[in-house]
């Protein structure tokens, strides 16, 4: 296997865990909030090309942070943004290093 096949693995397995994580994340929150929060939250179909146009340019889980700081309106939604954030990202790199790892023990 050679360089660039290893790293377009290792994006796939990126994508199969923060796409879905990004997508519960905020599709959870939602369900959640409440009053004047809820109705800052995107509409369902702008919120799906929101999370797709993101993904389009590899930065998805940027829509986590923008959720939460759209929707809190508030030093603590831009908090439990990036909090979210940073998990969803160190998913991904788990995804990436397991990866590697999984076709190393291959010996692919």
């Amino acid at each position: 296997m050679t360089d660039g096949d290893l790293e377009l693995v290792e994006i796939v397995a990126s994508w199969v865990v923060t796409l879905p994580a990004v997508i519960a994340i905020i599709v959870g929150d939602e369900r959640r909030l409440r009053g004047e929060e809820l109705g800052r939250a995107w509409p369902p179909s702008s919120r799906d090309a929101a999370i797709f146009g993101l993904w389009n340019m590899g930065v998805h889980p940027l829509c986590v942070l923008v959720h939460f700081a759209r929707t809190r309106r508030s030093v603590r939604g831009v908090l439990l943004g990036l909090g979210w954030l940073a998990a969803v990202v160190a998913a991904g790199v788990g995804a990436e290093l397991a990866a590697a790892a999984l076709v190393g023990w291959a010996g692919l």
